[in-house]
């Protein structure tokens, strides 16, 4: 039996062997056609895409503390819930300082945080550090115990008062980039 490939089309041919039989018991050659796709080397009729949207870079948000935010780190839901903390605290403003004490971004307190390693005044008001602070904090996203927020974006009742939630849903619902 010979199988080749002819124009995209399986061609088997059945031949008698010399010597395995007579003139007059020649099997007759057959020919055996099933269709194949085609091969990497064969022209296409059809596009292979037609709409070339659907190949096109996804949209990219437009809001500037969501770009950061991503820069950082954060993605998913956690982008989200980062993006509402922030807004909530100091409406995305790195130089914000509170009466209390709360610095950049995400509002660090002094009080609760001054003695940790990365406590630094002058960095915390930049916005790249303070938001990596926040990344490091939050575990990468994944929780937000220090603003009374859990990592699916629901309210701890720890120490935050229901307005302070409140606040947070109101900029979680609110977010941008959808």
């Amino acid at each position: 039996m010979i199988t080749k490939l002819v124009g995209g089309i399986m061609a088997v041919a059945i031949i008698a062997i010399p010597g395995s039989a007579t003139a007059t018991e020649v099997i007759p050659t057959e020919q055996v056609y099933a269709k194949s796709a085609p091969i990497a080397t064969e022209a296409y009729d059809k596009p292979i895409v037609q709409n070339t949207r659907a190949l096109s870079k996804p949209k990219t948000c437009k809001n500037w503390l969501v770009r950061e935010l991503k820069e950082a780190g954060f993605k998913g839901k956690g982008l989200r819930i980062a993006w509402a903390i922030a807004m909530r605290e100091s409406g995305g403003r790195a130089d914000a300082i509170s009466s209390t004490g709360d610095y950049g971004v995400f509002q660090f307190n002094r009080a609760a945080h001054s003695k940790q390693s990365w406590w630094n005044t002058e960095k915390l008001l930049t916005r790249d550090y303070n938001i990596m602070v926040a990344y490091n904090m939050s575990q990468g996203g994944k929780t937000f115990y220090p603003w009374d927020i859990n990592g699916n974006g629901e309210w701890k009742k720890t120490w935050s008062t229901h307005g302070s939630y409140q606040s947070y849903a109101k900029w979680y619902n609110k977010y941008p980039c959808k």
